[in-house]
């Protein structure tokens, strides 16, 4: 072709290489084919789009999926806006390679693309590929706990890294969640992403200047009331907000099916008992976050606190995250000040003294911590029965854990 002939129908012997191997596109036919690089591979076109997916694509796609292409795959990693024409330039492609038995799909999606895809329904006729790739070779690490780790991305995002074995789903439900608490009011960073490393799935969020809250505490433990304070105010104000269950998610129905999970690992007197005193926890319907430790918390520049981990939002008695908040600073014998929050035992045991104090100060308090009080190795324990059904390369050091420690000092409260 000369430089001022436009390729019609067989732009595919122009622009790809018949043989097996990968070939890039000229750079002038990249100025033609407008931001999208070709690569063809046997029988297999994969366009790489840059900057925009608009009206200029859309005389594309008829023109290069001739029969000998059977599979058509977008990679979007580098495409920052979608118009309206790039969707139906995207259902075009769809519709030629579908009605034909041909594959198409699309791979690497931008968060603000995806939700495109989602809100258009094109996420659900289109097949996605895996998840945004990331790696974190060279990243620093921003604390590490018992369910994943947490990585700075770069100046302003923080990804929080599950470990390998966690559902990838689980990852889906924490940002799905970490949205629904913002629009609700709840302090929270924004979510960006859902990612994936290796066998690893994970949520980016914004980190803006801030830092995790545990390293604050580290940092200044001479400010630890102040410290417990801000973290007290933090768990009243998501407890005096009320949300519907057709929202979120119903924690003592979780708890109640967490029990029937591990009833095999129990005596059955030990199951009754548990499922006794979680029938009786009174039905409340605020904003529990359940995992609710320094290390889920970020503190920004002007000392705001801000939650970075919303995995497990749900409605309940705030009996349940004042049980976790115990379970983790306040029975030493597990150890899980140090490896959920990363604060010394001795460390974690203090503050714990100094959060209650002010988390239990006016009436209303007053009459929650002697209800609490009462049960409190049992509340302590319904996150170690949780944790047992979603952490199965812990479960049986949980099983340990709730067996060996927990269940005598409930019944040396009884």
């Amino acid at each position: 072709k000369t430089a001022y002939e436009i390729p019609k129908r067989d732009w595919s012997s122009d622009v790809c290489s018949s043989d097996l191997s990968p070939t890039r596109v000229s750079p002038f036919l990249s100025q033609l084919i407008f931001k999208i690089n070709w690569l063809r591979n046997g029988d297999t076109l994969v366009g790489e789009v840059l900057g925009r997916l608009d009206s200029q694509s859309l005389p594309e796609f008829s023109c290069l999926l001739t029969d000998e292409i059977k599979s058509l795959e977008l990679d979007l990693a580098s495409c920052d806006y979608l118009s309206s024409a790039g969707i139906r330039s995207l259902l075009q492609a769809y519709q030629l390679m579908n009605t034909s038995g041909r594959r198409c799909r699309v791979k690497n999606l931008q968060p603000q693309i995806r939700e495109v895809f989602e809100m258009t329904g094109l996420a659900d006729i289109l097949s996605i590929a895996a998840r945004r790739e990331v790696s974190i070779e060279g990243l620093e690490l921003y604390s590490r706990g018992v369910c994943g780790d947490c990585f700075r991305l770069d100046q302003d995002k923080v990804l929080k890294l599950y470990h390998e074995g966690i559902r990838p789903e689980v990852a889906e439900m924490e940002k799905k969640l970490a949205r629904t608490a913002f629009i609700l009011g709840i302090p929270t960073a924004i979510s960006y992403d859902v990612v994936s490393c290796g066998g690893r799935m994970g949520v980016v969020y914004e980190l803006l200047d801030s830092s995790l809250f545990s390293t604050v505490i580290l940092e200044t433990p001479g400010e630890m009331d102040r410290h417990a304070a801000k973290h007290a105010a933090l768990a009243r104000k998501f407890h005096e907000r009320e949300a519907d269950s057709r929202i979120l998610p119903d924690r003592k129905k979780k708890l109640l099916a967490n029990l029937g999970e591990i009833s095999k690992e129990l005596p059955s007197d030990a199951n009754v008992f548990l499922m006794q005193k979680l029938l009786s926890v009174p039905k409340q319907d605020s904003c529990l976050h359940f995992d609710l430790h320094s290390s889920n918390l970020i503190q920004d520049a002007h000392g705001e606190l801000m939650v970075i981990d919303m995995g497990d939002l749900s409605i309940g008695s705030p009996l349940f995250d004042l049980g976790v908040i115990f379970m983790i600073y306040g029975i030493p014998e597990l150890g899980l000040a140090q490896r959920a929050a990363g604060l010394p035992t001795e460390l974690g045991v203090a503050y714990w003294d100094h959060f209650q104090r002010h988390y239990f100060s006016d009436s209303t308090g007053a009459s929650l911590r002697n209800i609490f009080e009462r049960d409190r190795f049992f509340y302590g324990s319904l996150r170690i029965i949780h944790a047992m059904t979603q952490l199965p390369h812990m479960r049986p050091e949980l099983s340990g854990w709730l067996k060996n420690i927990l269940l005598p000092k409930m019944v040396a409260l009884k």
